[in-house]
């Protein structure tokens, strides 16, 4: 064979493995671009900038990884689209894996952090480091498949190395819904780590029975787990399709990638606009439950956290600071 002969094949070589489809790609684009544009407004509305370099990031990734793949609909040898896509998408839900992050923590803190074994900043401090680090891993070695195109070897050692920052971010992952199980479950039992701060919030310092759970925290709670669960079962096969290569089955399997990489990420991102950590972190903040403790302790617990009693009640009176 010659060389131009080579050369024309290489340049016609469909590089899924499959033609993706068009209809889903463009379903997809649409859908991520309403939840990134949802996921903007409500971070604004409730003033919860976090969520602007975590989830809505996230969204806007995942929009140019679609289009990506919308364009290799039209041509599946198109490298650039092809290079986009498998390095944007790999990345694109690490900064909403952050956004869990820190909603933990700050659940946590308004439920009362004695329950955890670590305190609400350190939720941030640990995890965000582990996401940051497997962001970094997985970009560089995106940035070496996608450098080494002709070079398997290359090819082979940047997916490896894909391979070991989403391994960081599954065991962060799984440590991260361990402390979530435990606090739950500490706190359902009423068996603190220490002793809860009673300057900061009532919940803290009411005993088990008074406590209110109230619906919007519920739903906070749900979110955060139904989006950790789903990012969760998307790491699991993107590890699974990386240990089975480039031109593995799995890789050239389209219907797994739209299930267990799209379906799975639209899922997360829809579940946290529907129950919204700064939305529903703002609905709780002024309930009694989650209001400051009054530390005259001329109050009884149940006078504290019952609904009739307006918050003003349980602040500190300036004569008792």
């Amino acid at each position: 064979m010659s060389t131009s002969d080579s050369s024309s094949n290489q340049s016609t070589e469909n590089l899924y493995g499959y033609t993706p489809t068009r209809a889903v790609c463009i379903i997809f684009v649409i859908l991520y671009c309403v939840s990134t544009l949802l996921h903007i407004g409500q971070a604004i509305r409730s003033r919860a900038w976090w969520l602007l370099p975590s989830a809505a990031l996230a969204g806007a990734a995942e929009v140019v990884g679609w289009v990506a793949r919308t364009k290799s609909s039209y041509d599946p040898s198109a490298r650039m689209a092809y290079i986009i896509q498998t390095s944007i998408l790999v990345l694109a839900p690490t900064p909403f894996v952050a956004a869990l992050f820190v909603g933990f923590g700050r659940i946590s803190a308004r439920l009362g952090s004695e329950y955890s074994r670590l305190s609400p900043r350190w939720y941030s401090r640990i995890f965000l480091t582990c996401d940051i680090l497997s962001l970094l891993v997985q970009g560089g070695g995106g940035g070496i498949a996608a450098s080494s195109f002709d070079d398997i070897d290359k090819q082979k050692l940047g997916g490896n190395i894909i391979l070991g920052g989403l391994i960081i971010q599954l065991i962060s992952m799984s440590v991260f819904c361990y402390f979530m199980c435990e606090y739950a479950y500490r706190r359902a039992t009423d068996r603190p780590f220490r002793k809860g701060d009673v300057q900061d919030y009532a919940e803290a310092a009411t005993p088990l029975s008074h406590r209110v759970l109230d619906l919007s925290m519920k739903l906070l709670i749900s979110g955060i787990l139904l989006s950790t669960a789903l990012i969760y079962i998307r790491s699991v096969y993107r590890i699974i399709e990386f240990s089975n290569g480039w031109s593995g089955t799995i890789a050239h399997t389209e219907v797994y990638f739209n299930v267990f990489d799209g379906m799975m990420v639209t899922l997360a991102m829809y579940a946290l606009n529907f129950m919204h950590p700064g939305i529903l972190l703002q609905k709780t903040a002024p309930t009694p439950a989650y209001a400051l403790a009054d530390r005259g302790g001329n109050m009884s617990f149940s006078r504290r956290t019952s609904p009739t009693v307006p918050v003003e009640t349980y602040m500190v009176p300036s004569s008792q600071k």
